[in-house]
This record gives C-alpha cells, structure tokens and sequence, in this order.
C-alpha cells in the first residue's frame, strides 16, 4: 500500500510493514485545519508523485478521500499513465457536498472528475442521498461507512461510584459547520441545572470566539481545553457523554468513537448522525439551534444514572456494527471486484457487507 498526503498524518510517528508513504512535506501548524488550499504547483507535484509511483510498482487501484482536492489529483495522474492505468475509486466526504458541489464554479470540474471514476462512495445513506441529488450525478454512490478500532476505542475499567462532577466532552477542529458556540451555550445552560464540567478537545478557527463566549459568562473555569491530541482515545472513555453541535456531518467519527468507548451522544438531528446515534437508545438528538432541547438531553442523562448505563451499553453494540472487522472488508470485496480477483476472495468479505446491510434496514 502507498499513501499519498501533502503531509505525514497527524500522530503518526512509523507505519506498519507493506505500507509507503510519500508527503509533501510543508508546515505542520495546520493540523487544525481542513487542507483543500492547495496550490496548482502542490497539485501538479502530487499528481506526479502518483504518476512516478504507478510507473515504478503497477498500482491496482487509486482510492482518494475527499474529492477536493485529490479528484483533480488523481484524473489528472491517471491521463498521464501511458499504460495499464489503475482503477479509480473516490470517497466524498462532508465538505466534498456540503460546501464544494454547491460552488457553481467547482462543481462541474468535480462532476466530470467523479463520472470518470470507476466507482464513488460515500460514508452514509444521508451524505449518498445529499451527493446524488447535490451533484446530479446518475446514481447515488456506494455507501460503505466510517469504521473504529475498537482495540483502540473501549470504555475503561470499572470506575465505581462517581465521586467527582460530571463530565462533557467536545471533540472538534472547530470550524463554523461544527458551530462550537452553540456547545458553549449549551453547556452555559446545563451550568445553571448541574455542576459540570467541560472537556474541550481539538483546536481550530472558532476556538477564539468560544473561548469568549464562556469567559463572558462566567464558565470558562469548568472547561478543560485539551487542544490538539493524537490520543483521543486516553479521553473519551473518562468522559460521562460526548455533545456534537454541528450544522452539517456526512457521518461524525467522533460520535462512533464514543459510542466504542461506551459514552452515549447527545448531537443534533442532521446528516449521517441519526445512523450513528440511535435517538432515544445510544443518546438522544435534538434540532440545530434548539439549546433548550440540547440542555434538557443532557442534563436528563447526567441525572439519570441508569439510563447513562442502558445507552452506555447500546452505544457500544452499535459500535461493534462498525468495526473494522465488519467495514474494511467492504473496501476489500470493492477493490477485489474493480481488479477481478478470484470470486473465493469476494465470498470471503462479503459477510462484512450482509452485516452493514442487515444495519441500513
């Protein structure tokens, strides 16, 4: 396998055996960012990257994750390939639909980078229904979803009583779709019902002006600001619920890794999160803007020990339907059938797929 990112993955200090990276390199201080500035010598650099790496070792199969900016990338890697060319597969993520489809001056770039891909695929019924109709495009593309570690992400030993406050976690690289003040108002609302307190995990543009708001109102020595962690996972677990304010979420990895560490979510009712979150059995999922409802969610389930545990419990059998036990072989039957290996390989993923199937329905 060779990975190819402008730069190394963040937290990432080696990589397994088999798999090669190449990077651009570049400053490192953007990690909080979503990186689509890329400028046409970084695109030009990166496309033939693939190209030298293609010529060099025969790619089977090119797969991107978000189309802006690795669709253009890897169309125009593939037309510089003067033989055997490999199959193309891209995963459009949130901001690919959200954002981008809608620009009229990207979306027919995107359109006609997307119809010469062998297959498209997304990461939730919701986003595939967005991008089908967003995009015009003449099917709606193959939903195989986000999966967790679940080695990685498990709930901690035991804690017994709780004898300490309960705690809220936020997990974002706050930006606006995620709108971070609506959780700082949020949880200004539960401090007036309940002695929490706030765990504040990631780092972005917005973190200013939340910072400000809970400052101007008094709360901001009850947050915890974490800021950027490649260890998400050490958090989590110690957390008592997990809160997601975004505007707009093809799917909310944070959500499924809190539900794998047996932390139930209180988030709003948009996009792909209703597949993660189960309202009423994993958390509870209240409309954007509706603070008042967000508060009473939560402070309902700091409140109500048994409950948390009922949810706790759920959450974490509806983590084990995304695992990569049962998700990455999706990816493998995909890319068995764009290359056509032996049908012995496709039968032996494919209970994987029956096993995301029987969850859609």
């Amino acid at each position: 396998m060779h990975l190819f990112a402008r730069r190394q993955p963040f937290g990432t200090t080696a990589f397994a055996p088999g798999l090669r990276f190449w990077g651009l390199g570049g400053d490192a201080a953007s990690w909080d960012r979503l990186d689509v500035g890329w400028s046409v010598g970084d695109l030009d650099t990166m496309a033939s990257m693939v190209v030298s790496v293609a010529d060099a070792v025969g790619l089977d199969v090119l797969h991107f994750h978000y189309a802006v900016p690795f669709a253009r990338i890897v169309h125009e890697a593939r037309d510089r390939l003067t033989s055997g060319p490999p199959r193309t597969i891209g995963t459009l993520h949130g901001t690919d639909v959200s954002v981008h489809a809608a620009d009229p001056r990207v979306r027919p770039q995107l359109q006609r980078h997307l119809a010469s891909l062998d297959e498209v695929t997304t990461v939730s019924q919701a986003h595939a229904a967005l991008a089908e109709r967003t995009l015009e495009l003449g099917s709606a593309p193959t939903v195989i979803p986000n999966f967790v570690d679940l080695n990685r992400f498990r709930p901690p030993p035991h804690e017994g009583p709780r004898g300490r406050r309960p705690r809220i976690a936020y997990v974002s690289n706050f930006r606006a779709v995620k709108d971070p003040q609506s959780a700082a108002r949020v949880f200004i609302g539960i401090r007036r019902h309940i002695d929490a307190e706030l765990w504040l995990v990631g780092d972005g543009e917005e973190m200013r002006s939340t910072r400000r708001l809970l400052r101007q109102a008094g709360v901001d020595g009850d947050v915890r600001f974490f800021g950027l962690r490649p260890d998400v996972e050490q958090i989590l677990p110690l957390a008592d619920l997990l809160l997601v304010t975004s505007r707009s979420e093809s799917f909310c990895l944070a959500a499924l890794e809190a539900a794998a560490s047996g932390v139930p979510v209180v988030a709003t009712h948009v996009g792909g999160l209703p597949e993660v979150v189960l309202d009423g059995e994993t958390g509870f999922l209240f409309e954007p803007d509706d603070v008042a409802a967000a508060v009473r969610a939560v402070c309902r389930l700091l409140r109500d020990d048994r409950l948390r545990s009922e949810m706790a419990r759920a959450a974490l059998d509806r983590a084990e339907l995304f695992s990569t036990d049962v998700v990455i072989p999706r990816y493998e039957a995909l890319y068995a059938d764009l290359v056509d290996e032996p049908a012995m390989i496709r039968q032996m993923v494919a209970v994987g797929a029956r096993l995301w199937e029987g969850v859609v329905r």
